[in-house]
């Protein structure tokens, strides 16, 4: 949208640079201005921020406006007069900027969605270090499922196996080089089995670790 406005703002504009064959009749010139304000219209409308959509196109337009004045005008060198000169022209613009307050215990950051996930915690490292933000699950608690289906008794076919699921390998390594490095650096060592047969050997081995350590029955 902005680059099809720009586009006309060109051939209705007075840009010094345009070529002066580049001049339009008074009906393209109407067809302009109706386009422009249907799609204007059109973006109004389109959730969910429409209307601030349109507020901004139109913000950077006008500054496009500025440029293409100040080519016109031979570029002049940005002196202080220059600067002064600009500000004379926009004295009748208000526009109100209010500072963020960075005494205050919470940010406002100008967007409700922002405000409130920056706000959720005043002090951003000790969010990051909260145990409550650690989703990694324990390493045997991954496995279980999958230590319950090796086990000899367990009635399931290998067909079935969860290390037969690519995804399920995936995530075990990304755990395991987490978590357990020496079960990952085993992997490594038997480059002359296939991943799905060294995951099961390894999760073979967390499970027998698990009941050893917690005084279960180890066959």
């Amino acid at each position: 949208a902005v680059v099809s406005t720009q586009s006309t703002g060109y051939l209705t504009g007075d840009i010094k640079f345009k070529p002066n064959k580049l001049v339009l009749s008074e009906p393209r010139k109407f067809w302009i201005r109706d386009t422009t304000n249907n799609i204007y219209s059109i973006l109004t409308e389109t959730p969910p921020d429409g209307a601030a959509f349109v507020k901004h196109i139109k913000s950077v337009l006008k500054y496009e406006n500025k440029w293409s004045r100040w080519k016109n005008e031979g570029c002049p060198s940005l002196t202080k007069s220059a600067v002064d000169k600009m500000k004379q022209q926009q004295k009748g613009v208000r526009r109100t900027v209010r500072p963020m307050d960075f005494t205050s215990e919470k940010y406002d950051l100008g967007n409700t969605t922002l405000n409130d996930l920056w706000n959720i915690c005043p002090d951003n490292l000790a969010a990051c270090q909260d145990s409550n933000r650690n989703f990694t699950p324990e390493t045997y608690k991954f496995f279980e499922e999958c230590i319950e289906q090796l086990e000899p008794d367990s009635g399931v076919e290998k067909q079935y196996y969860l290390t037969n699921d690519t995804a399920f390998v995936w995530r075990s390594l990304r755990l395991l080089a987490q978590q357990s490095i020496p079960y990952f650096q085993h992997i490594q060592n038997t480059k002359n089995l296939t991943l799905t047969d060294n995951l099961q050997n390894i999760v073979t081995i967390i499970g027998k670790e698990y009941k050893k350590d917690n005084g279960m029955e180890c066959n």
